[in-house]
């Protein structure tokens, strides 16, 4: 049970982590655990790892940065990347940008040991169109009283194997919901969710930033986990990271398309 602790932790960490739950279970003197969070897309942005050590419960979801890592990336064509902490615990490169079909494998070193993972862009998908529309489940729904939630449509490619996950962002700041979602059910054809807000509650004028990306088979089983770990679907376990070392968090190479609507 104290490895549940960890768990909780993490699912704090992850900006785009799901519903909280309020669990009583003993939480003392859990050891923690290191921490490994990188993102490589296709979007122009600089690639970013963040490096850091879960906490125990009761250290206030305080998660302190490591520095120091040699953090470095190398795509299946040969070529290398290396980033340089611009912050402590928090590696970049700009000159980075994702290629999709092409895979990428994270190489960090710190105290002696490596760490590494591999990840693939797969494809990408276009966000057709963001409804605003009732909370269907009412008030309350994943720790926050909006009464509205976010449609976010878009057109799966043909072809099984698409793992989709969706990222929203409130007036700039990440919010603490998402939704990942394969598609066995909806393989070339229009498909729709409706993303509740997490502790932010959506008022008038409020901007709100959907980005939709198409993560690899990894990447999607890690993500899934901490869903249905917070939403009470599965027996309390740390999800299975696609990091070597036992490590927690991720090592995640997608595709990215965002989309902005105004609550009106």
């Amino acid at each position: 049970m104290k490895q549940l602790a960890i768990i909780i932790s993490v699912v704090s960490l992850v900006i785009f982590s799901s519903c909280e739950k309020v669990i009583s279970i003993d939480l003392e003197n859990v050891a923690a655990r290191l921490v490994i969070e990188g993102i490589v897309d296709d979007s122009g942005n600089p690639t970013k790892v963040t490096i850091g050590k879960s906490s125990v419960f009761s250290a206030n979801n305080s998660y302190p940065k490591v520095s120091g890592a040699a953090v470095k990336i190398i795509d299946d064509l040969g070529n290398m990347f290396l980033l340089t902490e611009a912050k402590t615990g928090t590696y970049t490169n700009a000159s980075l940008t994702g290629v999709i079909g092409r895979t990428y494998h994270l190489i960090v070193t710190l105290e002696g040991k490596t760490y590494t993972a591999s990840s693939t862009i797969t494809r990408k998908a276009k966000i057709d169109s963001l409804v605003i529309d009732d909370n269907a489940f009412g008030s309350g729904l994943g720790g926050s009283d909006s009464k509205k939630w976010i449609g976010v449509s878009y057109a799966d490619p043909i072809g099984f194997g698409d793992n989709a996950q969706v990222v929203q962002t409130i007036n700039g700041r990440h919010d603490r919901m998402t939704h990942v979602a394969d598609d066995f059910y909806s393989d070339g054809g229009s498909t729709q969710f409706f993303i509740t807000t997490g502790k932010i509650k959506l008022n008038a004028g409020d901007t709100v930033v959907e980005e939709l990306r198409f993560v690899d088979k990894g990447v999607y089983r890690y993500l899934s986990g901490i869903q249905n770990l917070a939403d009470g679907n599965t027996i309390p376990e740390n999800p299975n990271s696609n990091i070597s070392g036992n490590v927690l968090g991720f090592f995640s190479a997608h595709s990215s398309q965002k989309k902005q609507i105004i609550i009106r």
